[in-house]
């Protein structure tokens, strides 16, 4: 409990930074883990509650050309009523980078694009299908559809599909990148010992550098979620290695020369 009330005092007391640093790396790590999900949880929202991803233009990078051509050549008897597709020929539109749009057919030739069916519309991504329904497409009449309305209820459709992928993946990166960022400032913080006759450890100085980013993560969360997620990045990798320093000015010299 004595260790556990430190680690929630770190976001504000220097002393308690310091007195953490003998604890158990696999502790620290685990508490690294929490603050770099601190760090991209405005990310997370941002990705939960902003427009849905689309995919044309982030990662199929369809040009004005491809959308030219879709609009030019979307069927003229083809249209949405009640949940149901209505149309009798098949067509196949071929965009650039792989994507075809088609209509009345299967997607077992297909690599990346969209295939209009009865009852539901199949989205293809690197040769994965993934089936959904026609929930945003009611009344549509590709006759005179432009294509932001064939595009923008695709995204809509299929976000429930890869919001969970998107988010584990904005959490993945960040823990990744604390860690990377937390061990090459250790290192580099180890060149302090020049001057000295006696040092911290690697170990201490690790600890130390991780219970620093306490209070920048928690500003970086508090900043990212009322203004803009961009700054938590730029909050966290300044304030960490500050906040290290004045533990070092305050606390280590101290303990240094005491020693």
């Amino acid at each position: 409990m004595k260790r556990l009330k430190q680690m929630l005092e770190t976001s504000y007391s220097i002393d308690a930074i310091f007195a953490l640093r003998k604890t158990p790396i696999l502790i620290s790590m685990l508490f690294l883990i929490i603050l770099g999900c601190m760090q991209m949880t405005p990310f997370a929202f941002l990705l939960i509650s902003d427009d849905s991803y689309r995919w044309d233009e982030r990662i199929w990078s369809l040009t004005e050309t491809d959308q030219n051509k879709l609009v030019e050549s979307l069927p003229n008897d083809c249209q949405i009523q009640n949940y149901q597709l209505t149309c009798s020929n098949r067509t196949d539109i071929d965009l650039s980078n792989e994507v075809k749009v088609i209509f009345n057919g299967d997607g077992n030739q297909v690599i990346n694009g969209v295939i209009f069916n009865q009852d539901h519309l199949i989205f293809i991504e690197s040769a994965r299908q993934y089936q959904v329904d026609y929930s945003y497409y009611e009344g549509l009449d590709f006759s005179s559809a432009s294509y932001e309305e064939v595009f923008a209820p695709l995204a809509s459709s299929i976000k429930p599909i890869f919001i969970t992928s998107f988010v584990l993946g904005v959490y993945q990166t960040g823990i990744l990148s604390v860690f990377v960022f937390t061990f090459v400032v250790a290192t580099l913080s180890m060149l302090l010992k020049f001057g000295h006759t006696t040092f911290l450890s690697y170990k201490e100085v690790l600890n130390i550098i991780i219970y620093s980013a306490t209070f920048p993560c928690v500003m970086a969360l508090v900043v990212g979620i009322l203004f803009n997620p961009g700054f938590t990045t730029l909050i966290y990798n300044i304030g960490t290695p500050l906040v290290a320093y004045f533990v070092y000015r305050r606390r280590v010299i101290s303990y240094l020369v005491g020693n």
